[in-house]
């Protein structure tokens, strides 16, 4: 069994009070509070389990539960993304914002869900399409949409950066737009 963490010392993780072999879980019980949130100190990973230790503890705990503490950094809340969807798509996100945020700060993130404005218990629908979450990230100069379907547990995401509204206004008022200097191109079929 092995801990659900991803990050490596000073990483926030919480007891999740499971977990552990041979009484290590009753033993870390009688020592941590269920929910409560500790520091990584170090991991080590063996071949068949890992070991936690963490600050204020001499002793490690073995193959004992733990998930990551996910906060609010850069004004984008992981904590509240990872209460609705999962920890993959979470750290999805981080991945995927984790260069831009080296270099520009957040603007505005927004959670929503999009529950198609269906009513559950109304007899004409017939059927419901499961709620999407969607986390919108804008940055100076791009946007980030994230999407998470709750039912089917799949997700992407799509970026729009500054140039491409900017034509797409000028083109609306008849202007004619700044070319945009840099084209790729998809690979070819004989490419792939």
């Amino acid at each position: 069994m092995s801990m659900n963490i991803h990050w490596p010392k000073g990483t926030k993780v919480r007891f999740c009070n499971r977990g552990g072999w041979d009484g290590e879980y009753e033993q870390a019980a009688q020592i941590l509070k269920h929910g409560e949130v500790y520091v990584v100190r170090r991991i080590n990973v063996y071949q068949s389990s890992s070991e936690v230790f963490l600050e204020g503890f001499k002793e490690g705990f073995n193959s004992v539960l733990f998930e990551d503490v996910y906060e609010v950094e850069h004004r984008i809340d992981y904590g509240r993304i990872r209460e609705l969807t999962n920890v993959p798509f979470t750290e999805f996100i981080k991945q995927h914002l984790k260069p831009t945020v080296i270099w520009r700060n957040a603007e505005h993130c927004f959670i929503s869900i999009d529950d198609f404005q269906c009513d559950p218990f109304d007899p004409e629908v017939e059927e419901i399409d499961d709620p999407v979450v969607v986390v919108d990230v804008k940055f100076s100069g791009v946007l980030y949409t994230f999407w998470y379907n709750t039912g089917t547990y799949r997700y992407d995401y799509s970026m729009l950066g500054e140039n491409v509204v900017n034509r797409y206004l000028a083109i609306t008022k008849g202007h004619r737009p700044y070319l945009p200097g840099i084209y790729t191109y998809s690979p070819s079929e004989e490419e792939s």
